[in-house]
């Protein structure tokens, strides 16, 4: 999470306007957001709404501020039915809210130009885009109508390393980019998104043995340094601009791509680390595992692929 200004330069988040702390900033938009819900409608037509109604934790000291989120939809007709007799107990309205509690840590280091915001995720409930637009609101409604809220992933490489070593390779594509139209290239080599389109092509896997040399090839290509221009050599194949693949891990399946990594989704399964009781993780422990995380994207105890990252 950054903080840029009309002139698109990054600030200091605990004091982006010479005095002001974006974690207290974060936390006055919680309670307001406790008083006032957020809501929209989606492209389905659905409403999504985004509220609090659970405590937050605000611990100055660690720099971190700790809640759930309540995420509701409508749209769905789920059916209650009674536990051990399967009986109907009662069936939801396709205009009624449908919603789960979804555990966010928000963690601001001291004098850093980024703050860290962890989210619980769910099927068909998110709430990124309604925490980034929640707090741009809030923003401009306290006063600071010069500044911005930008949220970009965070890749965790130890967990990335981890997930391909341990995993299974699924698929593999070469990308290639191809301009719509003839284009001149600037001196910074900028081209226009909407100019160029992609191909891809799948390799087919021989044998086991093939498997295994692709994807150590994958694995040293996807943590080397390289230039957003530069073609991609890959098993003696010239001329790629991209290389995407597909590992399948624990139940759990990830798309990569050695250069465009905010193609990639920052989402990590977590549910052995936490500590559960009757099936339910426990508030400390979710905390920890989120910190964790963090700390592992800043560098901490990490593997030595701090340039790839």
């Amino acid at each position: 999470m950054a903080l840029v200004n009309k002139a698109k330069e990054e600030q200091v988040l605990s004091h982006f306007n010479g005095e002001n702390d974006l974690l207290e900033v974060c936390n006055q938009s919680y309670y307001s957001l406790r008083k006032n819900k957020a809501d929209y409608m989606d492209s389905q037509g659905n409403k999504r709404v985004f509220s609090i109604s659970s405590e937050i934790d605000f611990l100055r000291t660690e720099r971190m501020l700790i809640t759930h989120f309540d995420s509701a939809y409508t749209g769905d007709e789920p059916e209650i039915r009674n536990g051990e007799t399967n009986t109907l107990n009662y069936k939801v309205s396709n205009t009624e809210l449908i919603t789960r509690k979804l555990f966010s840590l928000c963690y601001i280091p001291k004098n850093s130009k980024y703050g860290y915001v962890v989210f619980e995720t769910k099927a068909k409930h998110g709430v990124k885009i309604m925490f980034e637009r929640q707090l741009q609101t809030f923003l401009k409604s306290a006063g600071y109508n010069d500044y911005r809220i930008v949220l970009t992933p965070a890749l965790n490489y130890n967990y990335l390393s981890n997930f391909i070593i341990n995993g299974k390779l699924k698929k593999v594509r070469l990308i290639e980019n191809t301009f719509k139209e003839p284009v001149q290239l600037s001196l910074f080599r900028e081209v226009a998104t909407d100019l160029v389109s992609q191909s891809a092509r799948e390799i087919k896997f021989k044998s086991k043995t093939e498997i295994y040399v692709i994807k150590n090839e994958l694995y040293n290509l996807f943590f080397s340094e390289s230039n957003e221009h530069d073609k991609i050599n890959f098993m003696n194949i010239n001329g790629i601009d991209d290389v995407s693949f597909e590992i399948s891990c624990n139940g759990s399946t990830k798309i990569f791509y050695t250069k465009d990594r905010s193609r990639m989704r920052p989402i990590i399964n977590v549910s052995k680390l936490l500590e559960y009781v009757d099936g339910e993780p426990l508030y400390n422990s979710m905390i920890e595992v989120a910190m964790t995380s963090i700390k592992e994207i800043l560098g901490f105890n990490s593997l030595d692929i701090d340039k790839a990252a």
